[in-house]
């Protein structure tokens, strides 16, 4: 299977849909426009800096790095395999991306241990990269879940701005 074309395009199209999926959902919040939108005021030659400061005054740290460290367990997430030193990233990111998902305190220390647990085995298993995956899966979706709250703020004061 891990040398299947079938399960490098599988992968490859679901690293390309979720990366598009938090792309329109989750991090142009901030700018409070859609994802053409946001490229075309980007990228504009003469762009309107006025729209840009709003923007910019909009984007914060946090903002910053759950979008860094999202985009990160997603691409490790669809990788085709997974090495130790992909641990090495995931390890300092999982603790603030499940906090930051809004999930029961319980719930994040048994997804971290149980993350804890399977990257600590050698060699692996398929129990152990089950777990890996398993927590990796729920690392995305409970972030993207968390951070619904984010992006409904930003559309409700897009619509207040409308009004």
């Amino acid at each position: 299977m891990f040398l299947s074309s079938e399960f490098s395009y599988a992968l490859l199209a679901a690293h390309a849909t979720l990366l598009l999926v938090f792309a329109t959902t989750r991090w142009t919040a901030p700018s409070r426009r859609s994802l053409p939108a946001m490229l075309k005021l980007f990228l504009s030659l003469d762009p309107d800096w006025q729209e840009t400061d709003e923007v910019e005054a909009r984007v914060n740290a946090g903002w910053i790095m759950t979008t860094m460290l999202t985009a990160n367990a997603i691409g490790m997430l669809c990788a085709r395999s997974l090495h130790y030193q992909f641990y090495s990233w995931l390890c300092w990111s999982t603790p603030y991306l499940l906090w930051k998902s809004g999930l029961h305190p319980i719930v994040v220390y048994a997804v971290w241990a149980a993350q804890e647990w399977a990257w600590n085995v050698y060699p692996s298993t398929d129990e152990s990269s089950m777990v890996v995956v398993g927590a990796l899966s729920m690392q995305v979706l409970a972030i993207w879940w968390g951070t619904r709250k984010d992006w409904w703020e930003s559309q409700q004061n897009e619509t207040k701005k409308e009004e």
